[in-house]
């Protein structure tokens, strides 16, 4: 049944069945982290992967005195958070750039830690659209309409169509079935049909061609082509019109404030090549700086990405069902483009103070500074960093294919469609892009296509071996509530507790 644990369910520990379904409550850190139980059994525990999932994990650990060794192949702690800094101070995200109020195990470590943060400005309806050759403001969304064959139902705010629509599908969904979406398996029929299917196959039935392409470009929903309908109303409860908030310094200072708290436990550039069952625990297997390393531990909390486990050597090897999985699940690619900027064009000539723009062009969306809220105009002439371009998909593996000064050349060219001044403030650009991130395993985060959440889910969060649990695993991947720093904390918090009820009769 859906909510036994014996399905390995990454929420057991915070769903309730029986009471309506609660964000607050699916989301919160678990009270089972609460409890510290006897010091004096502790084990030694090797944590593989150096992302917010891995840090989590070993600093839960270190918490309640267990030997903790954290092995991460790069040289840079944090995955797919990644700050970039700039000479001057100023700095952009590469990867996590916004936190939603409603998450509440990343909010417990933000104040645990003291983290300054301020709100994410979602949308602004002074930023632009600009589909098919035209620029209008959000605002004067209805200047657009012309441009598309739409019936009449459909001219309207796009924005406002897709939360119509998606409203009315959660509207058909129970209380039981709610809290089921967040399960790896589940028995209404509605949800097996929701995960059977395409997101963006739900807008084509409902929609008109011209309104599907219109909606699509304007919400981003065109690009979730490949995403299951279920996974796409998971992410609509997540992230869509949900206030949010980012950290000032950038998202690496909840990064750097695990990495402090962890001094003498982290170990960078140490690639894990294999993982072998012994009869007292397991063994570690790592390279690191030309070296061979290998080292017993008690048990593993394994964190890095799907394809980048399919790499390491297991002994005995992980069941069939596992590795089938792993090899199967798809990840999405991302491209960011960071400008910086000596000053903001976007305030001086546009007035447009954080949100967005959204195009139909290659780019797709600019993301403008939030720390300029108050419009002070002598903020405006200060340096700062313009997320450019954040291209997903198809778009993004086509930029993959063109050169350095290519990639450089087509992103101005299309930035200035939405603000001609801007060439003369850019004097540094950046492309990051996650397809080339070999050692994180490619790809910018894990989505299910259709009928992957119940082919999937329940056997990527299984232990191993399942008789005798040696390795326990989290990380974005598992988390189902896809592409979150919520959902990789979720799993590395519950992944905590199986392995102190494994080693600790008296947790």
């Amino acid at each position: 049944m859906t909510n036994n644990p014996s399905n390995f369910n990454p929420f057991r520990y915070t769903q309730q069945f029986d009471q309506p379904f609660s964000f607050q409550q699916l989301y919160r850190y678990p009270d089972q982290l609460k409890q510290q139980g006897d010091k004096a059994s502790r084990k030694k525990i090797a944590v593989i992967g150096g992302g917010i999932a891995g840090l989590t994990s070993a600093y839960e650990l270190s918490q309640r005195g267990y030997q903790v060794r954290l092995l991460e192949a790069s040289s840079r702690l944090g995955g797919r958070i990644y700050t970039h800094y700039f000479s001057d101070g100023t700095y952009g995200e590469l990867g996590a750039t916004r936190i939603p109020y409603s998450h509440g195990c990343v909010q417990y470590y933000v104040d645990q830690f003291n983290l300054p943060t301020r709100p994410f400005i979602s949308h602004n309806p002074a930023g632009f659209y600009h589909l098919r050759g035209h620029k209008v403001r959000i605002e004067a969304v209805a200047d657009l309409f012309s441009t598309f064959n739409l019936t009449s139902q459909e001219q309207q705010d796009p924005g406002i169509l897709y939360d119509d629509l998606l409203q009315e599908l959660v509207a058909t969904l129970s209380e039981t079935e709610k809290w089921q979406m967040f399960s790896p398996t589940f028995d209404s029929p509605l949800l097996q049909k929701y995960d059977s299917i395409s997101f963006t196959q739900y807008f084509r039935d409902r929609l008109s061609p011209e309104a599907f392409e219109f909606m699509g470009h304007a919400t981003g929903m065109i690009h979730y082509e490949k995403v299951s309908l279920l996974e796409g109303i998971i992410d609509f409860f997540s992230w869509y019109r949900v206030e949010q908030y980012q950290l000032v310094g950038g998202m690496a200072t909840l990064i750097n404030a695990f990495a402090q708290r962890l001094p003498h436990q982290i170990q960078c550039n140490a690639k894990v090549t294999a993982i072998h069952i012994t009869d007292n625990g397991v063994k570690v297997y790592w390279h690191q700086q030309g070296q061979s390393q290998v080292q017993q531990f008690d048990g593993i909390i394994c964190t890095i990405p799907a394809s980048a486990l399919t790499q390491i050597e297991f002994n005995p090897s992980l069941p069939e069902a596992k590795q089938q999985a792993l090899a199967g699940l798809t990840y999405g690619s991302a491209v960011k483009t960071l400008f910086h900027c000596t000053a903001r064009p976007w305030e001086l000539y546009d007035n447009i103070y954080g949100g967005g723009s959204f195009t139909d062009l290659p780019i797709e969306k600019c993301w403008y500074p939030a720390d300029n809220t108050v419009e002070d105009p002598e903020l405006s002439h200060h340096p700062t960093v313009l997320t450019a371009a954040y291209r997903w998909e198809d778009n993004a593996r086509q930029f993959l294919t063109l050169d350095q000064q290519e990639q450089t050349d087509s992103t101005l060219h299309q930035v200035k469609q939405l603000h001609p001044q801007i060439e003369q403030y850019v004097d540094e650009i950046v492309h990051y892009a996650w397809d080339e991130q070999a050692q994180l395993g490619s790809g910018a985060y894990a989505y299910f296509t259709p009928g992957d959440h119940e082919k999937f889910q329940a056997v990527l969060c299984q232990p191993y071996p399942v008789d005798q649990p040696r390795v326990f695993f989290a990380g974005e991947h598992l988390a189902i509530n896809h592409a979150s720093i919520q959902g990789a904390i979720q799993t590395a918090l519950f992944a905590t507790i199986d392995v102190l009820k494994q080693f600790n009769c008296d947790f």
